[in-house]
């Protein structure tokens, strides 16, 4: 056996020996050749193994920071993981950050003035036991580890999704058992929108944004309630304490903090709030970074609590490279997120500029082609545009985004919504829903927009138990208190729908939309005097108070084929039918269903459940239709 050379200092990790002076690698005694630069690069990782080592410092260091050699260094970490055996997932030594860098999290022994040739590797045997226990408790922990990396946003995020566990983490003496019923321990988190601080109402789009994105990534973690963004933002700007707001969203802790901007100088601050008596639980410490650093900044927030917890808070879910370097690509797509979650026609407009805008500056970036798939689904969904002309740009940008990153929930809503249009394929449409939701398992989209399946095809207790899961992560959305108001409309529970109605008022008295639920619903009990009175509230919505009207007075097929000849009318032939149908006119109504059947109008798979199509389903021409749709009669 070859002996150990002389070294200033020796590190020890797993079965394996690093000598700094010399520079050599031995495992088990044996010399393992490794070249200079991966040398160089692995001692270096584990020097600072405390940290994250960006990519670009790595570059900078041992490539004098060009670009071009970004394969290069991927080359030589998987030399490294080569020469250490460590290929294997999950790694025992070399962990790849995805979209940020790497770091060594193997634990490591340092020996000073190691011996010389006379050592006998064996005698350290005891040592090399103590550090292999470490290594073996190390390894089972990081079976049930999840980190979230990536740029600012998400660096935040796995600062606070650890720190959310490691304030509950006993001594270091905590047995395997205490971890795994520590990871499997339901808790809870509102992330608060970031307060902008930069004293230019500007930049909401970019404290905005980073709340968003955190709220995002959290949600993937399998045992961690997250509420979703249209609750918390229901406390932008407001001065309400934590224990109010714990009330008011059922979690145990708040995620509050602010973001700040002087001169190029850029600081973001969180803190952990206990909602049971507004402790504060954990804060962080970090220092400001100039803006075109914003990435470096995940290093150092990350590093505060990895080093100190090795447990893995979710399932098994792989890390993906969904983030761009280009702080300007960056910034547009926060711009575009700001837009698009004001969801009017105008807004989702300027959106897609945003989005458009940061993929020409980054063609491949993930994010910029969800954002464009989401938007254009929305258009499509919400009759924004002519039936089947936004639906394409959605296919494309969500196809787009899922070559780029198959970890992306809301690619996979666009693409299940629009690739279904033409076939109303709804089976196939409900699995691109489950794959969102095996993404992320608190979605809440994809939880409203599975239930509208299952409302399609009548299964309304089905229904009403996703939309309260829904509802469960969004207690003050208006989106899932009007999924829960539909429903109850198309289940003929006229009374039901009418008290979610009054709690959307309660909270969105200014909102046209909400007066035109609670209309309909006392339209089914028969009650046109207080449709009207509702529907007086909405001039948005005149048209059908002009039918309400129009039918207790007698002329109603005049008022309908005038809005049936309208622009407006001709672009959704669905919303002409429910009005014929409304009024009697049975051959009418057929006449605009094929319209909108031909147009494929994404309204039409409510055909089999619409209340004013009650006294069509036993014409042949409806169960065609149906059938057409693939919906069944019964």
């Amino acid at each position: 056996m070859m002996e150990a050379p002389k070294s200033h200092k020796k590190l020890i990790f797993g079965e394996f020996q690093l000598a700094d002076e010399p520079q050599l690698l031995w495992c088990d005694g044996k010399e393992i050749h490794l070249p200079k630069r991966p040398f160089r690069v692995l001692a270096y990782l584990i020097e600072n193994r405390i940290r994250v080592v960006s990519r670009d410092e790595l570059l900078e260091k041992f490539w004098d920071g060009h670009e071009v050699y970004d394969d290069a260094l991927r080359k030589t970490v998987g030399v490294i993981r080569k020469a250490l055996n460590d290929l294997e997932k999950p790694p025992r030594f070399i962990e790849t950050r995805y979209g940020s860098g790497f770091r060594f999290i193997g634990a490591v022994e340092e020996l000073e003035n190691s011996v010389n040739k006379n050592e006998d590797f064996t005698q350290s045997a005891a040592r090399k036991g103590k550090i292999t226990e470490i290594n073996n408790f190390e390894n089972s922990r990081r079976e049930f580890r999840y980190i979230l990396v990536s740029v600012l946003v998400i660096s935040v995020i796995s600062l606070i999704a650890l720190g959310f566990y490691t304030f509950r983490e006993p001594q270091a003496s905590m047995n395997q058992t205490n971890l795994l019923d520590l990871a499997a321990k339901k808790h809870s988190i509102a992330v608060l929108p970031l307060k902008n601080l930069t004293g230019d109402a500007a930049n909401d789009y970019l404290s905005d944004g980073i709340t968003e994105s955190l709220i995002n990534e959290l949600s993937r973690i399998e045992d961690l309630k997250v509420i979703s963004r249209s609750s918390v933002f229901e406390f932008k700007n407001k001065d309400t304490t934590a224990q109010e707001i714990g009330e008011k969203l059922d979690v145990e802790t708040i995620l509050e903090g602010s973001l700040k901007l002087m001169d190029e100088k850029l600081r973001v601050e969180v803190r952990l709030v206990n909602t049971n008596d507004g402790s504060v639980v954990w804060a962080s410490d970090l220092k400001e970074e100039n803006q075109r650093n914003v990435f470096a900044l995940q290093d150092a927030i990350v590093c505060q609590l990895v080093t100190n917890l090795k447990v893995k808070i979710c399932g098994e879910i792989p890390p993906a490279e969904r983030y761009t370097k280009n702080v300007k690509a960056y910034r547009l797509y926060l711009q575009g997120l700001f837009y698009r979650n004001v969801a009017s026609f105008e807004n989702l407009k300027k959106a897609n500029a945003f989005f458009e805008e940061a993929l020409q500056v980054e063609p491949d970036y993930a994010l910029a082609h969800e954002g464009l798939a989401t938007s254009y689904m929305v258009m499509e969904f919400n009759n924004y545009v002519q039936p089947g002309t936004a639906a394409p740009k959605a296919l494309f940008h969500a196809e787009k985004a899922l070559q780029q990153d198959d970890q992306l929930p809301g690619a996979y809503i666009a693409l299940g919504a629009v690739k279904t249009l033409n076939n109303y394929d709804l089976a196939e449409r409900e699995r691109y829903y489950n794959q969102a939701l095996f993404k992320n398992p608190n979605h809440r989209t994809a939880l409203l927009w599975r239930s509208n399946i299952y409302l399609a095809r009548g299964e309304f207790e089905r229904a009403e138990a996703e939309i309260f899961k829904a509802r469960e992560i969004d207690p003050l959305s208006f989106g899932v208190g009007l999924s829960l108001t539909e429903l109850y409309l198309f289940w003929r529970k006229p009374d039901k729908a009418i008290e979610q109605a009054n709690l959307i008022l309660a909270t969105r008295p200014d909102d046209e939309f909400s007066y035109f639920s609670p209309a309909k619903a006392y339209l089914q009990k028969d009650d046109m005097e207080t449709a009207l009175s509702y529907m007086d509230k909405a001039p948005s919505y005149k048209i059908f108070g002009d039918i309400i009207m129009a039918k207790r007075d007698g002329n109603a097929q005049i008022v309908v084929q005038k809005y049936a000849d309208s622009e407006e009318g001709k672009k959704l032939p669905y919303l002409v039918a429910t009005s014929f149908a409304y009024i009697g006119e049975r051959g009418k109504a057929f006449e605009w269903l094929e319209k909108a059947y031909a147009m494929r109008q994404a309204d039409l798979i409510s055909l089999k459940i619409e209340p004013n199509f009650d006294f069509l389903r036993d014409d042949p021409r409806y169960m065609d239709l149906l059938r057409r749709i693939n919906l069944s009669a019964e």
